[in-house]
């Protein structure tokens, strides 16, 4: 949740969370909703 935040819910590209955590971006979402964990627009916090 923390690599999330900290790239406001991106998982896909550079510095998205996929890259940061060394995983392919089809299984980080798969967990994500596997998990209830909300990421991309639905998670991004409003500045």
């Amino acid at each position: 949740r923390a690599v999330l935040a900290e790239t406001r819910g991106r998982i896909n590209g550079r510095d998205g969370a996929a890259e940061r955590l060394g995983m392919n971006p089809g299984t980080l979402r798969h967990r994500l909703r596997k998990l209830g964990i909300p990421f991309g627009r639905k998670a991004a916090p409003h500045p």
